[in-house]
């Protein structure tokens, strides 16, 4: 039932299909699996549910598929996997790529698949801590022969692109806690960025710094260090003694919230993890609120209504709720927000009129979604964004203009589904950009990707955060196309181009390189486009004045043939009359007996 579109699956709908081995439900938009999803299945062994939108996977979704091995689930949208949802299911090989995964716990999870032979756990954001000792212990302790897909760390920063199987216990766990000094300082007002697309030094916090990224431990796909916008140290969350302390106003703070002063400015309220549904039952309002955090709760959806009396907001935080619709206009009021978290949610499209009234918006995160489509025009409502994070979406496209008028300073698009982008029109008004994040797509390495490959090389590894990996052709499977030369992805192009001049030679002068000179991809298209519109218009009027002549001659013809029809008529009557008239005057115009004759010319019957 691959590529149908479903949405859900009822349960029970599988009843009477006892003897089914193999199920593929992969390629559709099912978001959870509930009890008894697969009810009546007794004897499947093959369960393919790759690429959808799952995110809720039930502790008994699987507990009526007893002859269980094969579980594919990769590519969805799973952050955590409950309880016991291995519990009797004979699991040998499990595909987790490409979800949500931060640890995986060791006790009610990986204990019970003690037969695996295949796990794979590629491109998760794992949370390199203390929580991940037990999987790190776990996969080293499982048979030897087993298929184990690489564990590299995403968190904390100090780690990232480590392997996990490379780190010790003291990495993970370490003694003392302390602060990651490689965290980045927090982008401050004064912060400039001149515009062009090669990095500038830049300053924050008064200190010149240059956005320069160090390579992966051991070689490793580089990372971007954390780029959550850190609040000045005032605006922290409320914890510890400043938890339900009443404002100086006198008015609670909203059921099970903690709100607290930011100095010399408005209120702080804290609603992380509070069971909050909907805004609307955050009562009563306060006043003059400033920072607002709601994550971690169960908001299914936001509506303009709900902020109408927080105007003063500067940072909303509304990531990991289950929020899939935002009203038009909903933040049309928010004049003064600066910071905007809805990471890990369930979007599936952005547009204008979501975002309508984020005049100073500067920092915008929505990672974590599902987000396919993103109309145009969608980020001009939000002129001063500078930092915007797309990451682990279902991204495969981008409108042109979507970047105008938006001077972008970081962007993160990594873990999409982006074959390759288009320069003219999007890439080429990322022209302040002095961070970009692309790796974990499945880049197509042809010749449409050459013109993407010499922008990436202009920028340089200083802006490029990550290594770019070839999905396609099979050739180039996991290789960096910025290490593969022009003609190598593309040779048909360059052999029209320069058929006598060899790969050798064009790398030997290091002209594959440059992205200038002569025979470019870009050069190419330059020049091709430049001959080929005068030679069309050439063709064009050529085309016209061909069939304006052949209009003429054809009339012409016919006027020739119609005088030529007409003039054999007169000829031929001219003829007859001179024969007639010869036999009139020659004979008389009387017969013997004097009646009058009849003289038969041809067809023609003359009677005096």
């Amino acid at each position: 039932m691959e590529n149908n579109g479903l949405h859900e699956i009822v349960p029970g709908a599988f009843l009477g299909l006892q003897l089914v081995k193999r199920l593929h439900i992969n390629n559709n938009k099912i978001k959870s699996f509930r009890k008894q999803t697969f009810l009546g299945l007794d004897d499947l062994e093959y369960l393919q549910a790759d690429f959808n939108l799952l995110r809720d996977i039930d502790p008994g979704a699987f507990q009526d598929l007893n002859k269980l091995e094969v579980l594919i689930l990769n590519d969805n949208l799973i952050s955590t996997l409950p309880a016991n949802v291995f519990q009797y299911v004979p699991i040998t090989h499990l595909d987790l790529r490409g979800n949500r995964l931060k640890t995986l716990p060791y006790e009610e999870v990986l204990e019970q698949i003690p037969g695996i032979a295949e796990i794979l756990l590629e491109d998760n954001p794992w949370d390199c801590t203390c929580d991940l000792l037990s999987l790190k212990e776990w996969l080293e302790n499982i048979p030897k022969n087993a298929l184990i897909g690489r564990v590299v760390c995403e968190a904390p920063t100090r780690l990232q692109g480590k392997d996990l199987n490379e780190t010790t216990e003291q990495d993970l766990c370490p003694l003392k806690n302390r602060v990651d000094s490689s965290l980045p300082a927090p982008p401050a007002q004064e912060e400039t960025f001149a515009p062009g697309p090669l990095p500038t030094p830049f300053k924050i916090n008064g200190q010149e710094e240059h956005a320069t990224p160090g390579a992966a431990p051991n070689g490793g796909t580089k990372i971007p260090g954390n780029w959550q916008i850190k609040i000045r140290p005032t605006a922290a969350i409320a914890t510890g003694s400043a938890r339900n302390k009443p404002p100086a106003h006198g008015l609670p703070c909203p059921g099970g919230c903690s709100c607290d002063h930011i100095p010399g400015s408005g209120l702080k309220m804290n609603c992380n993890n509070r069971n909050v549904s909907s805004l609307a039952d955050l009562k009563p309002k306060l006043p003059n609120v400033q920072e607002l955090f709601l994550r971690d709760n169960k908001i299914h959806s936001i509506r303009k209504s709900h902020f109408v009396d927080y105007k003063n907001l500067i940072l909303l935080d509304l990531g990991n709720n289950n929020i899939a619709s935002v009203e038009n206009n909903t933040f049309k009021n928010l004049l003064d927000l600066r910071w905007l978290y809805m990471d890990s949610n369930y979007l599936d499209t952005l547009s204008r009129e979501k975002f309508t009234g984020l005049q100073n918006l500067e920092y915008l995160n929505v990672e974590y979604n599902a987000i396919q489509l993103i109309l145009p025009g969608t980020f001009h409502a939000m002129p001063k964004l500078r930092i915007l994070i797309l990451n682990n979406n279902l991204l495969r496209s981008l409108p042109v203009d979507v970047f105008a008028g938006v001077s972008l300073s970081k962007l993160s698009l990594h873990n999409n589904y982006f074959m390759y982008l288009p320069v003219a029109g999007v890439l080429d008004q990322l022209t302040s950009i002095i961070q970009i994040d692309l790796h974990g797509n499945p880049w197509e390495c042809s010749c449409t990707i050459v013109p993407f490959k010499q922008w990436a090389e202009r920028l340089g590894s200083e802006v490029l955060m990550s290594d770019l990996k070839c999905e396609t052709p099979v050739n180039f499977f996991r290789k960096d196309f910025m290490l593969l030369a022009n003609d190598e992805i593309c040779p048909q192009l360059y052999a029209r181009i320069s058929p006598t001049l060899t790969p050798h030679s064009k790398n030997s002068t290091g002209l594959a390189e440059t992205g200038t000179h002569s025979n470019s991809y870009l050069d190419t298209s330059r020049v091709s486009i430049s001959v080929l519109v005068p030679g069309l218009l050439l063709v064009f009027v050529t085309s016209a004045f061909t069939v304006v002549g052949m209009l003429v001659f054809i009339l012409r013809n016919r006027k020739r043939s119609k005088r030529r029809d007409a003039n054999s008529s007169a000829s031929e009557i001219n003829s007859l009359q001179t024969v007639c008239d010869s036999s009139y005057w020659h004979n008389g115009p009387y017969n013997a007996d004097g009646a009058h004759r009849v003289y038969d010319c041809g067809s023609h019957s003359l009677s005096d």
